[in-house]
């Protein structure tokens, strides 16, 4: 090929395991399809069974919180109730929050209520215009000094007792937290009044790191104390971290085996799983590399040893940043680069990186997990000791991200 031309890189083959494809890729499960056959099931999901099965049953309504720290299911587990209520005729509004800004995600919940046509404003002309829907709701949305929380948490059970069974998903709650305690409590006050007159067969939930959803219990308690349940998730155990890797695998043989783990050992399975911390997206990210990294090795079987010499530490600037995962390179990057390494805060990187603060901050913190960043009690974040070398080296070059 001409200099300058594309460069085409060699194609990946797992064939030496008798796999089509790295089958750890897809880090969220829920845009995998049909799902059901790789979950692996714990105590939150038949408690989360039982309740679509008694609000679909008895028409009974139930409001819960799903509380777990990144790349622990949460999504997941709302995309499943939303599922089911969809499979009885119902109606159910998932919405993944990405703003702070509570007039514009009430709107969000009002606009997920709509014809499958479009999602334009028209559905909301169709409503009810005789009882001044379109207006009422408008002018209560032009501004918070208007938000009326029961009046529009009356407008919302309006709407939603239309529909045999009904869901109000929210996702990533944590996102809501650059409002200001007022529009917090606008908000919480208006999700109460809902709850307080749903609509029968109806659920309301919604999903939230830890730090976040302590701190909101603290602002609105009153909220909190309508709920019913409260699932906090737990990491993975081993055996579910076997059971995890068994169903993925499974999903991609292209050979038959007796061990069901093949390519991989337990001792490997086991490292990976303590690396992971039990964390279901961590877990899966480190077999996705160690998977990869062993392929082009051809290392049969991957044991621990494998494992471990794989995910030692780098012998580079340019190693150690080909590793980070590619969704947080520009935080890496910016910390590498902007801050000769750190440390930095959270505000400091979001401002170079033009990105929301909660948003980078969730993201630095996964980082820290991941063993890629090292924070610190006052709230700053840095490279690891070991990069700190490559940098005082003068390895790399600054580069655009």
């Amino acid at each position: 090929m001409e200099s300058g031309g594309l460069k085409v890189y060699p194609y990946q083959s797992y064939e030496v395991y008798g796999l089509s494809r790295n089958p750890f890729e897809q880090l969220a499960s829920e845009g995998i399809k049909d799902v059901e056959s790789i979950h692996v099931y714990q105590e939150i999901d038949m408690r989360l069974q039982m309740i679509v099965s008694e609000v679909i049953g008895n028409r009974s309504s139930i409001a819960l919180s799903i509380i777990g720290p990144l790349g622990m299911g949460k999504t997941q587990r709302l995309k499943t109730i939303a599922k089911a209520i969809e499979e009885h005729r119902g109606k159910a509004l998932y919405v993944k929050v990405d703003t702070h800004d509570i007039l514009k995600l009430t709107r969000d919940i009002f606009y997920a209520i709509k014809p499958p046509k479009s999602r334009t404003n028209i559905f909301l002309e169709n409503l009810s215009r005789k009882l001044g829907f379109i207006d009422r709701l408008e002018k209560m949305l032009s501004d918070t000094q208007e938000y009326k929380s029961r009046d529009i948490a009356e407008l919302l059970t309006e709407q939603m007792s239309r529909f045999p069974y009904c869901a109000i998903l929210l996702d990533e709650l944590e996102n809501m937290q650059g409002a200001s305690e007022k529009e917090k409590i606008q908000f919480f006050e208006m999700l109460r009044h809902f709850i307080s007159n749903m609509p029968e067969g109806c659920i309301v939930a919604f999903a939230c790191i830890p730090e976040v959803y302590e701190e909101y219990t603290k602002i609105f308690p009153a909220f909190f104390m309508r709920l019913h349940y409260e699932f906090k998730l737990r990491p993975m155990s081993l055996d579910e971290a076997y059971e995890l890797v068994k169903k993925r695998l499974n999903r991609v043989r292209v050979k038959d085996t007796d061990d069901p783990l093949y390519p991989f050992t337990e001792d490997a399975v086991r490292l990976i799983h303590r690396l992971g911390r039990g964390n279901p997206r961590q877990t899966l990210r480190l077999l996705h590399y160690v998977l990869t990294e062993a392929a082009k090795h051809r290392f049969d079987p991957i044991d621990d040893f494998v494992v471990t010499t794989i995910l030692e530490e780098p012998k580079s600037l340019d190693e150690y940043l080909t590793r980070i995962p590619k969704e947080y390179k520009d935080l890496v990057k910016a910390i590498v680069f902007e801050f000769n390494g750190g440390p930095a805060s959270y505000i400091q990187i979001a401002k170079v990186v033009k990105k929301p603060g909660v948003q980078v901050y969730e993201s630095l913190n996964e980082l820290v997990r991941l063993g890629f960043l090292v924070g610190d009690p006052g709230g700053n974040y840095k490279v690891p000791d070991y990069v700190r070398k490559f940098l005082e080296e003068g390895q790399g070059q600054k580069e655009e991200y």
